[in-house]
């Protein structure tokens, strides 16, 4: 009986040891698998991927761009290939079009105009520059380029991605072999090599058939902010007419944060500044697209970043100033033995001189300006 009881303590004592190692030993195989698993989903993702011209390698085997399976979220790594418009011999459609801009392109793309001053509010821009801090700028649809231009001539880091080739060929923007991308979204995604502060979007996304919208999505996830319109009114090849109530949940699905304040407040600006600036030819910049239309989403995979942290600068040191005691904000200042904010966290300052020179680009390229406004 005493041996009986010894052998089954034994027993009990082999399992206490086994039985964790088995455990180990299940968990590492169930490891190895998934990562295994996720590995070859990654490469399967990526071989087909390559195939569409979304993803490549470089000299080591290892991709130079692509997005991430895995996390449909993720800021798609490195610069995609850009996909041209393919052009077309149609004179029928270049009639059709009418005073629009596009001929030779598809009937997909085009659709601006010799100057749309609907889609141009410089107290919108300023605000953007001053207020909201941004130095970068990605204007996906931009057309001729006037609100690429403007930040261009601002001192704003700007790039521009648009699909007609009619479009880039009579382009405003300043360097445009370098800040010019031309792209035809129908064809696949496109996404810049680095992140912005911002994405400028106004008038496009109507155009985009929602089948396609991942493409354009793509380079939205490049940009800290968004800041887009979209169509309420019929129009050359709008295909995607929609409530702001569809737009906000569509791209809250897709991750981005829509910012009600921050739209508002924009909103209300460009309301405020509508008749404050006007073109060569008298023409006010009425930016009624953006007073009108205008959402603000925040895209916190690129907000938090680092590289975009002087976002929304204000002054950290304060005063009061009696009577009565009121706080306010101020610089810091190395004397007060503060420690003071580098000039790369503060916002570009902006000059007449800038306004000039962006003034001067619409004198030289758009129809039907004079030298001096009328009164």
């Amino acid at each position: 009986m005493a041996a009986i009881q010894r052998s089954r303590r034994g027993n009990r004592s082999v399992l206490r040891i086994i039985t964790p190692l088995l455990v180990l030993l299940v968990l590492g195989g169930c490891s190895i698998f998934i990562s295994r698993s996720r590995n070859d989903i990654r490469s399967l993702f990526l071989q087909d991927i390559s195939s569409s011209s979304a993803a490549a390698t470089n000299s080591i085997g290892s991709p130079s761009y692509f997005q991430d399976p895995m996390n449909p979220l993720a800021i798609p790594k490195g610069q995609a290939p850009n996909l041209p418009s393919i052009r077309i011999d149609d004179n029928h459609l270049n009639k059709k079009r009418g005073g629009y801009g596009g001929a030779g392109d598809k009937q997909h793309l085009g659709g601006f105009a010799e100057m749309d001053t609907g889609g141009i509010s410089p107290g919108t821009f300023k605000h953007m520059v001053e207020k909201i801090g941004v130095r970068s700028l990605l204007d996906v649809g931009c057309g001729r380029g006037f609100s690429t231009s403007w930040f261009v001539t601002h001192g704003v880091d700007a790039m521009c991605v648009e699909g007609s080739h009619d479009g880039v060929e009579r382009t405003l923007i300043p360097d445009s072999e370098t800040r010019l991308v031309e792209h035809d979204f129908s064809r696949g995604p496109w996404w810049p090599g680095k992140t912005f502060d911002a994405a400028w979007s106004v008038e496009f996304l109507e155009h985009v058939p929602v089948q396609y919208q991942f493409n354009y999505i793509s380079a939205f996830r490049k940009a800290a902010l968004l800041f887009v319109t979209a169509s309420r009114n019929t129009g050359w090849h709008h295909v995607e007419v929609h409530k702001r109530d569809w737009w906000i949940r569509k791209y809250e699905s897709y991750g981005f944060r829509y910012d009600t304040a921050l739209t508002e407040d924009i909103r209300d600006l460009a309301k405020a500044t509508k008749k404050d600036y006007q073109a060569p030819n008298g023409q006010y910049f009425d930016g009624f697209y953006i007073r009108s239309k205008l959402m603000v989403f925040v895209n916190p995979m690129v907000a938090a970043l680092p590289q975009h942290s002087h976002l929304f600068p204000e002054p950290g040191c304060v005063d009061k100033r009696p009577p009565p005691e009121i706080v306010f904000n101020r610089p810091c200042r190395a004397d007060k033995g503060e420690t003071e904010v580098p000039d790369s966290m503060l916002p570009i300052a902006l000059t007449k001189e800038m306004d000039d020179a962006w003034l001067d680009i619409i004198k030289k390229n758009v129809k039907g300006m004079t030298d001096e406004p009328k009164q």
